[in-house]
């Protein structure tokens, strides 16, 4: 994983991207059985998480702009503290209410972290001299985090077959150990920090549009957002509706399903090791497209099958595409913005994928409490199957080349501004 030619800052990203992985990911397993455990029902549980993604909707601009003019550190910091409130929270809650008020905590906790973490890392390896393509740096975070997703994965699988609220409390653990590692290892300039305390109160709503216009005039970042509207409307709902589709399959208990987590990320990582040989033959464009389709074909079989091989399998087999697209799509965006608003143009996208996700969430959760679980399987594999006509469309506005080097947009004078 490491080589001679890592910057530090390379280096202190993976340790805390991979800690902070895994004290989500800790509940992974788990989540919408822990729900169902404490009486709600499938749309009740699709609610929830709707909850989480309409508040990220609305802090992510903001708390991406917090992050640029009060330095990425600090909001970082601040992710990990509030996100141990709600995870401790959500451990003791009993009651549909009280899972919308920790959700909310949580989405204000994940938002703070969405854009500033990453734009601490690119912008610290560009300080440091680092001029690779960011593609196989993404790459390999998407892989190391989901080496350490595995072994959170089954230990919450084996836990959580003993009591569900245990996952909760050894995530509250993972967050403030990741709290204390950032703080100790990630270095910032002086001048990001201080020149944002002085002017955050005037700055954060004038930052938060011109990351709005930024993404508005360069048409790669828009149709980037807008695709990843539509994908999360199809795929958030298999991250809620998955747990209970494979118990209902496979009739076993809740330590498979770590043992199920642990294979997904597995597959993630299989699509994440053959990005940089794929980018020798295959445009980037045309990399993303086929693995939009290849996903929405094995969620068709996951969501049909009546028998458990043909599902667990066809579940594992779509992760794939993750692995492949999402580190992909990261250095898409980033090599289309400016170092000054990076923080907040990444939260615009991220905006962009919790309102799709919460609009997938509630309208397939309906569908699959009223019609069937298979109907909104099918569903979510249409949209998307959608996304492929856009990722066409993005390699012409971009200019890829075999090699999946890009052609870095030329921004308008304002935007870059």
């Amino acid at each position: 994983m490491v080589d001679s030619a890592m910057t530090r800052t390379e280096r202190t990203y993976y340790g805390i991207f991979a800690l902070y992985n895994f004290s989500w990911s800790f509940l992974g397993p788990v989540y919408a059985l822990f729900l169902l455990s404490r009486g709600l029902d499938l749309f009740e549980i699709n609610v929830v998480l709707a909850t989480y993604l309409i508040t990220s909707f609305a802090f992510e601009v903001p708390t991406g702009a917090l992050a640029d003019l009060a330095g990425r550190k600090t909001s970082f910091l601040l992710s990990c503290v509030v996100r141990m409130a709600a995870f401790g929270l959500y451990a003791y809650s009993s009651s549909f209410p009280r899972f919308i008020l920790a959700e909310f905590i949580d989405a204000i906790g994940s938002t703070l972290a969405s854009g500033a973490l990453e734009a601490w890392a690119v912008d610290g390896m560009h300080a440091e001299g680092q001029q690779r393509p960011p593609d196989r740096f993404f790459a390999r975070a998407q892989m190391l985090s989901r080496t350490v997703m595995i072994v959170s994965g089954v230990t919450s699988g084996y836990l959580g077959d003993y009591d569900l609220t245990l996952p909760w409390l050894v995530a509250v653990g993972g967050f403030a150990c990741t709290g204390v590692v950032a703080t100790i290892s990630m270095h910032e300039p002086q001048r990001v920090a201080s020149a944002g305390w002085r002017g955050l109160h005037r700055s954060l709503g004038r930052t938060a549009r011109e990351g709005m216009r930024i993404v508005w005039r360069a048409p790669v970042l828009l149709l980037l957002c807008g695709i990843t509207l539509v994908a999360s409307f199809g795929v958030m709902p298999i991250q809620m509706l998955w747990q209970p589709r494979m118990q209902q399959v496979t009739g076993q208990g809740v330590w498979i399903m770590g043992w199920i987590w642990a294979l997904l990320n597995i597959a993630a990582v299989a699509g994440s090791a053959v990005i940089p040989r794929l980018l020798i033959w295959v445009r980037r464009e045309r990399v993303l497209a086929a693995a939009a389709l290849w996903r929405a074909a094995m969620l068709v079989v996951a969501g049909t099958a009546g028998t458990a091989s043909p599902a667990v399998g066809g579940l594992l087999l779509q992760e794939v595409s993750t692995g492949l697209s999402e580190p992909l799509i990261q250095a898409w965006m980033n090599e289309h913005i400016t170092a000054e608003r990076r923080a907040t143009v990444l939260s615009v996208r991220a905006m962009c994928f919790t309102l799709g996700g919460a609009g997938g969430l509630v309208c397939l959760g309906l569908i699959a409490r009223d019609v069937g679980m298979s109907t909104a399987w099918v569903l979510a594999a249409f949209a998307i199957a959608l996304t492929t006509a856009g990722f066409v469309r993005l390699g012409r506005l971009a200019g890829c080349g075999r090699s999946g080097e890009i052609e870095t947009e030329r921004l308008a004078p304002s935007a870059a501004r």
